[in-house]
């Protein structure tokens, strides 16, 4: 079901969710021919019919699954119509064609004049019905079982997205229930329109023919989707799989209707109007595969954007390290705030090992290459160059090297059953520049943490928009593993004022990091924050206890050193992902 339509013609595809149009590095594939044979019995909606012993070890994915129960889409996780496309012509894709009823979603089409629709867009005599997921997934198996259309109008579902640089499509099935010679016809498709090295549309249509006209009964439709195959299913036994060449892209997930007049022909007035009904859509996910990554770039390839030594600029951008491609689009900024000197007019300087380093008196950063040992990113931070001879005074401001960026998706703690932590970090060195005399452990330390914001979401709280700084501290100059830290944000003239909850180190690490072993960390954050806004709430600083009406929607990781230290880390394997609960 190739769209087009929503950034040029929909006029331009009317073709494209057709058998292939051109193919290019084709990949390998099978297709049943004859009958299944044995189906599988359904003993539990708990594991996919093909797999109901659950031998895959399947985890349900509640963001793509839906029993329909009710009386009205779940508006949290469906649009009812397609938000980038208005359907293809002539049919309109009418919102009032979606309902649901009877424990099914259902999409109608009607011979029915779109009033709203201006006629030079092409679009009469016709409305349809589409339903797109809001949210995005990679890989997994997804099942739903369903009746199509008894017309000649299309009953699909399929998964896509594209970016300007990368645009795939998954057809688990488009039916033509009642066009001619296309009533027995489970026909299967994949596209790619765009990757970063190739530009031209191909697509490679596969197609089983079942023993029955799919419109006259409710059958089970399947896909499982990974990394190395793509395989499509009916009632539980597999009818096509195709090795998984081009399709490692989050796709949105979407049912709907069409009028394909070039393939199946135009509906008869005597069809209409005709449903397609939709009984459930269950999803699951492998181990592992059930997290979302809350951060994007964790290899740091795409490189920085940079931040001002001011902290009063807030996000005004000072320059960007782009290690050495100007096409690149950033998700990280760099912090270097109350810093004698910007990394701005430093450039990138490639060693023997493809890393790319940026460096000036102050810091340095290293973005490994590929194979190299210093995978994946160092930050290093220079007190000496910073304060010079002097100690850092009270109340005086101190460097800081963090990497920041906002969440990639934004959802309230309570959909979370878990917040998981992965890092493996080294500390290269830290080095005191104070005498005996100037240091002052109670204003002076070289602090490598991480930080979240966690902010009130909810529009109607009295709380809206108040958060409190989460910190998982890793490394602290004055002692072997930091302790706990619960206080105001204070101590200098641009502190926020907020609550600082940081955790125990010993919760998450018990090796003191000034040996120089490279540290593993794996740990689930959500009981902490949870604990966090706790006390957050009994100290005053929210009235708002509801986890629902909090989130994460900010990180930094990197250097703070209140204090003249030399200090650098390098980081490896970084991860913050999410675990969704199963949503009743």
């Amino acid at each position: 079901m190739s769209k087009r339509a929503y950034f040029k013609s929909v006029l331009l595809l009317t073709a494209a969710a057709c058998p292939i149009l051109a193919q290019q590095g084709s990949p390998k594939s099978w297709e049943r021919q004859g009958p299944l044979g044995l189906t599988p019995k359904q003993v539990t909606g708990d594991y996919p019919l093909s797999d109901q012993t659950n031998k895959a070890k399947w985890n349900r994915y509640a963001p793509m699954s839906d029993e329909f129960a009710g009386t009205e889409l779940d508006a949290k996780k469906w649009w009812p119509r397609n938000p980038k496309w208005l359907g293809r012509q002539p049919a309109w894709f009418d919102p009032a064609n979606v309902t649901v009823a009877d424990g099914k979603l259902h999409l109608t089409m009607r011979k029915d004049e779109p009033a709203a629709m201006p006629k030079n867009k092409g679009y009469h005599t016709y409305t349809s019905a589409a339903v797109q997921s809001k949210g995005l997934v990679k890989y997994g198996y997804f099942e739903v079982k369903c009746k199509p259309m008894a017309s000649a109008g299309s009953s699909s579902f399929w998964f896509y997205n594209s970016t300007p640089n990368l645009w795939t499509e998954i057809d688990v099935f488009e039916i033509g229930g009642r066009a001619p010679s296309f009533e027995k016809k489970y026909n299967m498709n994949v596209h790619v329109f765009k990757t970063p090295t190739e530009n031209k549309h191909w697509s490679k249509h596969g197609v089983w023919s079942a023993p029955a006209d799919l419109a006259d009964d409710y059958h089970t439709y399947a896909l499982e989707w990974d990394a190395e195959k793509i395989k499509w299913y009916f009632d539980g036994v597999i009818v096509r799989w195709i090795e998984n060449t081009h399709w490692h892209q989050p796709l949105t997930l979407n049912f709907d209707s069409e009028t394909m007049p070039d393939w199946f022909g135009l509906p008869r007035d005597a069809d209409l109007p005709s449903t397609y009904s939709i009984e459930y859509v269950r999803a699951w996910k492998r181990p592992g595969e059930a997290s979302l990554p809350l951060f994007t770039d964790t290899k740091f390839s795409r490189g920085f954007v940079l931040g001002y030594p001011d902290s009063s600029k807030g996000r005004d951008v000072e320059a960007v390290l782009d290690l050495g491609n100007n096409e690149n689009k950033p998700a990280w900024r760099l912090c270097q705030w109350a810093t004698k000197y910007s990394l701005a007019r430093s450039k990138p300087a490639p060693n023997s090992h493809g890393d790319f380093i940026y460096e000036n008196k102050g810091k340095k950063i290293v973005v490994a290459g590929p194979n190299s040992p210093n995978a994946d990113l160092t930050l290093e931070i220079r007190g000496d160059a910073e304060y010079g001879p002097d100690a850092r005074k009270q109340g005086q401001g101190w460097p800081h090297l963090l990497i920041e960026q906002d969440t990639a998706r934004i959802y309230p703690l309570n959909n979370f059953d878990a917040v998981t932590l992965n890092i493996s970090f080294k500390l290269l060195h830290c080095r005191a520049n104070m005498s005996p005399q100037q240091y002052d452990p109670a204003l002076h330390a070289a602090q490598f943490q991480l930080f979240l914001i966690v902010r009130n979401v909810h529009e109607a709280s009295k709380d809206h928009n108040e958060y409190f700084w989460f910190g998982v501290p890793f490394f602290d100059s004055r002692t072997e593993i930091p302790g706990p830290f619960m206080a105001k944000d204070t101590g200098k003239g641009d502190a926020t004022g907020k609550f600082i909850y940081t955790i125990d180190g010993r919760e998450v690490n018990s090796t003191p990091p000034a040996r120089g072993d490279w540290i593993k960390l794996q740990e689930d954050l959500l009981p902490h924050i949870k604990a966090g806004l706790k006390e957050a709430v009994k100290r005053g600083y929210f009235a708002d206890s509801d986890v629902e009406h909090y989130a994460i929607v900010n990180m930094n990781l990197g250097w703070e050193i209140p204090g003249s230290f030399n200090a650098a880390v390098q980081i490896r394997d970084f991860s913050l992902s999410t675990i969704l609960k199963e949503i009743p």
